[in-house]
């Protein structure tokens, strides 16, 4: 198998100069430092005042769901609705609902500090267009109630949360609801140790999951998101390798995939259980004389857009004992798809070595298909699959090989920081076509990345004047109509903004309460909303004021938020400012951001109306 991590001596030849690893990239240095004293004035919001003061506790998040225009917060014995349209410089929830355990004495008799024994909202997620689903730890006791989402009103009656949310907080869970059934993803027993992929509340069918117990099928996992991408649903998540049992506990990024339409298996294999169920690994690597490995995944974005083609974006780590790194990589769902494809990984000999099942063992219909379709296109449902393939299916539910990033590398690496969260805007800028990454880490800061893009070389609009020193081809009449890939400009990716954000003197918390726990884009506000352990925090994408009247510094500041408009200086980019404005993302010769001597010149003119986004 490929993709065994490297040793902590290699790390640092990758990181000394004249190491072995030329490929390596340095860490890039801000283009914008923010320090405290300017986000200060952001809104925060740590928890209620006056009687149910849980600010005085800390807010203790969860999780957040942007949902028809509001934002919603899962926290420690509370749910909380902030309207997306507020005031600017507010932060505060237009209603709430609390939600606390009755069951504390029996957490307490467990054993259970008192910390442990509240509430923690783990699971929320929307149920159809007027309610959602949110479960909670309820005192080491699981329970999911249905709310609506106009009114936060309980509907219905509760239900258990086993196998749908964790009976501790500090464990993983990822949930999702598609063809009316809920996807859960977490640990179904008290001590933790019955890892779960689950399927449940399904009109008309019963509960459907993974292996109980199987290393093969699971191990030790932390789930990280889950997508429906067309007949499918994808799990993203890390665990201990078994195929690299023989190094010790080896953090392996995966994705595995089940059918929507699988029913279990026969009453003699895999009855309620599975039988599409397969994982493959995620390879975010550095590519060079010595590949180097990040291997723990930490975040992953839903479907975007990346080049004309679907692609999710994650943000992966170092191994736990090796020297603090992280790495963005994008992958194609079709690279994803296709690795589906390959050939299965089992042990061979004493030494226990993976390797792939020759084709000629591999039983038909393929495993891990799905039934109706496909390879499988005679079969009716997936209790009709052969025995010989269920058999198959349930020993070899791993996959030999990988899936390689999009371009083969890294987006962007950081070494000495674990990031810990990862938002994207694919569609940044006024023609809709820069990606911005925004990056949350364990000491506070939020970095603000700029990823290398293919477009055009020459970016223009009807009746708008080139970038300086772009040449016009052969033929071209300056209208570039699509903005699609037609040229490779070798653009760079940049950090613009290194933003520190978290003050402890605003945010209550417990110890690591630094830490970036979630980050949500509003791209309509032009906001993001970051959430640590004790409060949460309104930050808008850009800071354009601050270059002020200083067209040089704007144009070099490279933002895509951010344009230059004769007379108001440098604003926010929005859809109904005027004609004329200015922006230079590329990096025009000449623009070198300083204003002495500085005249404005129709003549020096950057990307004037940039196509805006549909």
């Amino acid at each position: 198998m490929p993709g065994v991590p490297l040793p902590f001596v290699l790390l640092l030849l990758l990181l000394t100069p004249g190491g072995s690893a030329q490929a390596f990239p340095r860490d890039l240095a801000p283009r914008s430092t923010v320090g405290l004293a300017a986000t200060a004035a952001y809104p925060r919001f740590g928890g209620l005042g006056g009687p149910n003061a849980t600010a005085q506790l800390g807010l203790d998040f969860q999780h957040m769901l942007r949902l028809n225009g509001s934002l919603l917060v899962a926290a420690r014995d509370h749910i909380y609705a902030f309207d997306l349209g507020q005031d600017e410089g507010t932060l505060y929830p237009q209603r709430h609902l609390t939600w606390e355990t009755r069951d504390r004495e029996n957490c307490a008799m467990r054993g259970r500090l008192q910390d442990e024994c509240h509430n923690y909202i783990r699971v929320l997620v929307p149920r159809d267009a007027g309610t959602l689903l949110a479960c909670g730890t309820n005192g080491f006791s699981p329970l999911c109630r249905t709310y609506q989402v106009s009114s936060l009103a309980q509907e219905g009656e509760e239900v258990s949360g086993q196998a749908r949310c964790p009976f501790d907080a500090k464990q993983s869970v990822v949930a999702l609801f598609i063809d009316g059934s809920l996807y859960s993803a977490t640990v179904a027993d008290f001590q933790a140790s019955d890892a779960v992929i689950y399927r449940s509340l399904s009109p008309g069918r019963p509960p459907l999951r993974t292996l109980k117990y199987s290393s093969r099928w699971l191990q030790e996992p932390h789930f990280v998101q889950a997508l429906p991408y067309g007949p499918y649903v994808y799990f993203f998540f890390r665990e201990v390798a078994v195929e690299l049992s023989t190094l010790g506990k080896v953090a392996v990024a995966r994705v595995a995939r089940v059918c929507r339409n699988d029913r279990g298996g026969s009453p003699r294999v895999l009855e309620r259980r599975w039988t599409s169920f397969l994982k493959v690994r995620l390879q975010c690597a550095v590519p060079g004389d010595a590949v180097f490995y990040f291997d723990v995944l930490e975040a992953v974005t839903p479907p975007r857009a990346l080049h004309g083609r679907p692609a999710v974006l994650a943000l992966f780590g170092t191994q736990p004992n090796s020297i603090p790194g992280s790495a963005v990589c994008a992958f194609y769902l079709a690279d994803v798809e296709r690795a589906f494809e390959g050939p299965f990984a089992e042990p061979r000999g004493a030494a226990g070595t993976w390797t792939p099942v020759p084709e000629d063992r591999v039983p038909r219909p393929r495993p891990g298909c799905c039934a109706g379709m496909g390879p499988a296109a005679g079969v009716v449902t997936s209790g009709d699959f052969p025995d010989e393939t269920l058999a198959f299916a349930k020993e070899h539910p791993l996959l030999h090989g990988a899936v390689a990033p999009a371009g083969g590398r890294p987006l962007f690496t950081r070494t000495g920081t674990r990031l810990t969260q990862l938002a994207v805007d694919t569609g940044a800028g006024p023609r809709g076509n820069q990606t911005v990454l925004f990056l949350g880490a364990e000491d506070g800061r939020v970095l603000k990345v700029l990823a290398a893009a293919r477009h055009p070389r020459v970016t223009r609009h009807p009746g708008g004047t080139p970038a300086p020193g772009a040449s016009r081809e052969p033929g071209d009449t300056g209208d570039t109509g699509d903005t699609g890939d037609t040229g490779d400009t070798g653009s760079e990716t940049l950090l613009l903004e290194e933003i520190s954000l978290y003050d402890p003197g605003r945010c209550r918390g417990p110890r690591g309460a630094s830490r970036v726990l979630g980050l949500e884009l509003h791209p309509p506000g032009r906001e993001l909303y970051v959430a640590f352990a004790g409060c949460l925090v309104r930050l808008p994408l850009s800071r354009c004021a601050r270059h002020g009247a200083c067209r040089g510094s704007c144009l070099a500041a490279r933002d895509p938020y951010c344009v230059w408009l004769p007379p108001r200086g440098c604003v926010p980019f929005s859809e109904d400012l005027p004609s004329g404005f200015e922006q230079d993302v590329e990096g025009s010769p000449g623009i070198t951001g300083t204003c002495q001597g500085f005249q404005f010149k129709q003549t020096q003119t950057v990307n004037v109306l940039g196509k805006k986004r549909k």
